[in-house]
């Protein structure tokens, strides 16, 4: 009875965490990163909240321009610094150099007067704004580089999960918390958290590294735990990749919409939160309860929904989906907001409701799908490229979205004009999704005839690599 339990037990976990036998120590330690890079990052988020709308709506939409252009600058930097080193210490690098800002802000916050700290907040706002998705796309081309493309449809879920947790513990500390601790402790107490996911990269790649990177000792016959070899080139190569490549701009494109889709929804935001409470603490605990709910419906569809839906439905319906959730979300507002004696607490919950779903499908689904269509990509894509797609397009999409709200909001068309604009973006951004989907998968039977070539040419050498039996000696 009880080897029976434990057999029933096993196929639900196997159901729920499509994990298969050998992996999950693996997947646990990138969980584990994941999981330490969005608890750090969602005890400085609500912070970045706060501090963007001390002054006004007009400031926050400078933000989003000035964060446009910093991000395009780190990224280029960065793909300088990989063109230098290998995977493990351009990673430990990116997240330290993150880290001795932290450092900085804590200090400044400390010695700086009242006036110039409302500056310095603007400024955390910004390198915030960068470095969020800075961490995270480095952190998921990391992913696509150790797991295959059959694998990241599986697995990147599970692992998904590890960060979802991280920024739902992250978001509840904050919540309870904003006001009785200081916030130097906060930032402080991400620093530690982002060093414990540089530790879980070494770990990971020392576990990872093929086998063709291991440098054999003449003398003893043993593999040495040399690290991999820089990935070489030049620090514009990223760029060159990003705008030569129909595949990658149509990712670029596709993470613009919805980077646009986003902003509406966070100037949305801005605006009831700013209505709702007027002092900064007050701020802080109301952005983190907001994160807080979401968390916890992403949580719920990683752990049921994602990886049956990717595998069932395919990438192009998991990435098409996120489309329908935002146009079928500002209809909703738009017909509530426009009811006679509708209260603002009322339209604030539906909103809560459309901001939650809405960021659990982006996190939950969307991000595990979209992030398997660079494990068909070179390495140096992955990490010089990727970056400029995920951080300065999307900030680009910031930019842009900032701008038609502006409009919307200048024209008085208030929820229904937001609405309106959602229409076509959605049809474009669904359309793109499919394109998208359908790419990836002829890349991928071109990589798997290559390989089936390559394997065949060189089982059939002498004293090859391979053994009679194809597999690796």
């Amino acid at each position: 009875m009880q080897e029976s339990g434990r057999q029933s037990g096993g196929r639900l976990i196997e159901r729920v965490l499509p994990v298969r036998e050998g992996e999950w120590g693996r997947v646990a330690l990138c969980a584990a990163c994941f999981f330490f890079l969005l608890f750090g990052y969602f005890l400085l988020r609500p912070i970045r909240e706060a501090m963007g709308v001390q002054r006004s709506m007009g400031d926050l939409r400078w933000l989003f321009i000035t964060t446009c252009f910093v991000s395009l600058v780190v990224t280029l930097v960065f793909g300088g610094v990989v063109s230098r080193m290998d995977r493990r210490r351009f990673i430990a690098l990116a997240y330290r150099a993150v880290m001795v800002c932290l450092l900085g802000f804590i200090v400044a916050r400390q010695v700086l007067s009242d006036e110039l700290l409302v500056y310095s907040g603007y400024v955390y706002y910004v390198g915030l704004s960068v470095v969020n998705l800075f961490m995270t796309s480095v952190f998921w081309g990391f992913m696509a580089d150790v797991w295959s493309l059959s694998q990241g449809k599986r697995l990147f879920a599970a692992i998904g999960i590890g960060g979802t947790i991280g920024a739902l513990l992250g978001s509840n500390f904050v919540w309870w918390l904003a006001e009785h601790i200081p916030t130097w402790l906060q930032i402080g107490i991400a620093i530690v958290a982002f060093e414990l996911a540089v530790q879980c990269v070494r770990v990971i790649d020392r576990g990872t590294r093929p086998l063709q990177s291991r440098v054999i000792d003449a003398s003893s016959g043993e593999h040495s735990d040399d690290a991999p070899e820089a990935i070489g080139g030049k620090w514009v190569d990223g760029m060159r990749a990003m705008v030569r490549s129909p595949y990658m701009l149509g990712i670029g494109l596709y993470i613009t919409l919805l980077a646009v889709s986003n902003t509406l929804i966070y100037f949305t935001q801005a605006r009831l939160v700013v209505d709702a409470s007027d002092e900064l603490s007050g701020r802080i605990a109301l952005f983190a309860q907001l994160d807080v709910w979401t968390q916890l419906a992403t949580l719920l569809v990683q752990l049921f929904v994602t990886a049956h839906l990717i595998k069932r439905l395919g990438i192009g319906v998991a990435l098409a989906l996120l489309p329908v959730v935002t146009l079928v979300g500002f209809g909703a507002l738009a017909w509530v907001s426009r009811m006679e004696g509708i209260a603002g607490w009322q339209v604030f919950a539906v909103f809560a409701s459309f901001n939650a779903i809405h960021r659990a499908t982006r996190y939950a689904v969307v991000r595990p799908a979209r992030e398997t269509l660079f494990s068909v990509v070179p390495s140096s894509e992955k990490y010089k490229a990727k970056p400029i797609v995920d951080v300065f397009l999307y900030r680009g999409g910031d930019v842009a979205g900032a701008g038609v709200e502006q409009g919307v909001a200048a024209l008085a068309w208030g929820l229904m004009g937001m609405a309106m604009v959602a229409a076509p973006l959605a049809v474009l951004w669904g359309g793109l999704a499919f394109a998208l989907a359908m790419s990836q998968q002829k890349r991928a039977d071109r990589q798997d005839e290559s390989n089936e070539i390559e394997l065949k040419a060189t089982s059939t050498i002498p004293g090859g690599a391979l053994g009679p039996t194809g597999s690796t000696i």
